[in-house]
């Protein structure tokens, strides 16, 4: 199983790296998460969702996943640029976020990127994976081996909430 280290890289091929983040990544992490929701999510949810949405993306909350013992931020690295990243909690035993920026959707980036988030889990324990999927993600991560547990609805703000489904996976 190979290490969670920062100093531990794992290479896809010539372009594509996977390793954990660093404060320095915080602002191209937050570039890739922005883009993913304002162009990805637009099909599945209304202006108002996706601006309540934005809103709450955050550079400081990467920063707080970096330095937090009992969570991953990882990155994907393709052509030289950070294009997408996950954030689990194992606390929680949760995938907390998993994004890719739109313009390098269907190049294996997302499926390589949730593979590390579960070989993590399991190297910390963790018997299966919860995750609440956005609309448009659903078809992923059951291709995934993931499994719809039911509806859900989580509150972006005082006033908006978002459509979602409640999935799990066995490691």
């Amino acid at each position: 199983m190979p290490s969670e280290n920062a100093s531990d890289l794992t290479t896809m091929s010539l372009l594509t790296i996977l390793r954990p983040a660093t404060e320095n990544d915080c602002r191209f992490i937050h570039n890739a998460h922005l883009h993913a929701v304002q162009y990805t999510c637009i099909r599945s949810y209304n202006e108002r969702v996706l601006q309540a949405w934005e809103a709450l993306l955050d550079m400081e909350s990467y920063r707080a996943t970096i330095n937090d013992s009992s969570k991953a931020l990882w990155v994907i690295e393709y052509k030289g640029a950070i294009q997408g990243f996950f954030q689990v909690d194992f606390k929680e035993a949760q995938l907390d976020a998993l994004y890719v920026h739109p313009l390098f959707h269907n190049q294996g980036l997302g499926t390589a990127l949730l593979r590390r988030a579960e070989a993590l889990a399991a190297s910390k324990g963790l018997c299966f994976l919860k995750l609440y999927a956005s609309l448009n993600s659903i078809p992923f991560y059951h291709l995934n081996g993931y499994e719809s547990l039911c509806e859900a609805v989580l509150p972006l703000n005082q006033d908006v909430k978002v459509k979602c489904e409640l999935m799990r996976k066995y490691l």
